[in-house]
């Protein structure tokens, strides 16, 4: 079980966070090549659809600590301070985002050169509109945007979920209740979509307009998966309310061993669940996290001094990578002047990209962001509560 000490310390969360944060580059730099039209090495082709995948953990694990945070505050001060909790995401989130939105709409539109799209004029056409999205958070309206600084749109994501869920958590008492009504009108929302496309089939309704809008919600909900984050959030009500009876069996190494593997097995063969895809995986994600956060006798170790490090500046990893994929494409093809193709030369990229990425993610967090985490610890709930990537 979770020991409670001077520091209440999560272990394996950073790791987790950093194998993420690499799967999400290593996926990427082969999504770039794809769009460039230039040869992609094979394993790409299979676990291309694992990307969303990829995403939607780090939706569960956001949920899982950010619900933790939240409601271990409210047990040891029966209340949850709203001010001081949307100041602590404000000096973790925005800082670094606020400066990527600068990078990418007044910076890289001077420097066209590096790009395989006309990005320049995709800004210039819809400056205003990128900029009232980005500086507020509204969903990503131009699709153009998404090619060079296009990780921002989780962040959109997790404000939106960050803005509403610790008022929901303030005000309820019935955590499991509401868990399961955010869950269920997420999936109400997203899946109304295709109930109408059946409707018009089966039944020769016409349903254009309702359609369209319809269309348009599934895009967003399809974005905003609430309902991941809450399944991440009914994880971390179990560990904080120390609910033994399923706690055991989530932490018996048969649990952990049949998760892992069928987890694997699903993932392997990209197999699609209809309905519940992201809900269906997101519990498979809520084990492995509650077991990797809370349970001693966790068959998966990712608590080394390396990981933790790398997790902790994992957030710089994830919104540096579009424009450093970019940028070190055309280093390595100017210096070596051929095309990324074949073994030397894509080895020479991937290092190139992941190595700059985690240079300028190092520096970044030092140099920019440490500093607001610092002021972070003025608004802490408790002095004796902490969450490694919190």
């Amino acid at each position: 079980m979770l020991k409670e000490n001077k520091s209440t310390y999560l272990p394996n969360l950073d790791g987790l966070r950093f194998l993420g944060s690499l799967f999400i580059i290593l996926f990427h730099i082969e999504n770039l090549k794809m769009n460039l039209g230039t040869p992609v090495i094979n394993w790409f082709a299979y676990f291309h659809p694992l990307g969303n995948l990829d995403v939607t953990l780090f939706f569960v694990l956001s949920g899982f600590i950010i619900t933790y945070l939240l409601l271990k505050e409210k047990e040891r001060t029966e209340t949850i301070n709203l001010k001081n909790f949307y100041i602590r995401r404000i000096l973790k989130i925005w800082p670094l985002y606020f400066f990527i939105v600068f990078i990418g709409l007044f910076v890289l539109p001077h420097f066209d050169f590096y790009f395989y799209h006309d990005y320049s004029t995709c800004v210039g056409n819809h400056f205003s509109m990128l900029l009232v999205s980005c500086l507020f958070f509204f969903p990503p309206l131009i699709q153009s945007l998404h090619f060079s600084i296009g990780a921002i749109w989780t962040i959109r994501v997790e404000e939106f979920f960050y803005l509403f869920w610790p008022i929901l958590l303030k005000n309820k008492k019935n955590y499991m209740k509401l868990f399961f009504i955010v869950i269920g009108i997420s999936l109400v929302l997203r899946n109304g979509y295709f109930v109408i496309i059946l409707m018009e089939k089966y039944f020769h309704v016409d349903f254009f307009y309702l359609q369209h809008s319809a269309k348009k919600i599934f895009n967003l909900t399809n974005q905003y998966r609430v309902s991941t984050m809450a399944i991440g959030g009914i994880g971390a009500y179990l560990v904080v309310f120390d609910k033994q009876k399923i706690l055991s069996f989530i932490y018996k190494k048969q649990t952990q061993w049949i998760v892992y593997f069928v987890t694997l097995v699903l993932l392997c063969a990209k197999i699609h669940i209809p309905i519940i895809h992201w809900e269906f995986y997101s519990v498979l994600f809520t084990i492995i996290i509650v077991n990797l956060a809370t349970n001693p006798n966790s068959i998966l170790k990712l608590d080394y001094p390396w990981m933790n490090y790398l997790g902790k500046i994992s957030y710089g990893l994830y919104l540096y990578n579009p424009i450093m994929r970019i940028l070190s494409l055309e280093l390595v093809e100017h210096l070596f002047r051929a095309d990324i193709i074949g073994w030397q030369m894509n080895a020479l990229y991937y290092f190139f990209t992941i190595i700059s990425t985690i240079l300028i993610s190092m520096l970044s967090y030092h140099v920019m962001e440490k500093p607001f985490l610092n002021l972070k610890k003025r608004f802490s709930p408790a002095k004796n509560l902490t969450v490694h990537s919190a």
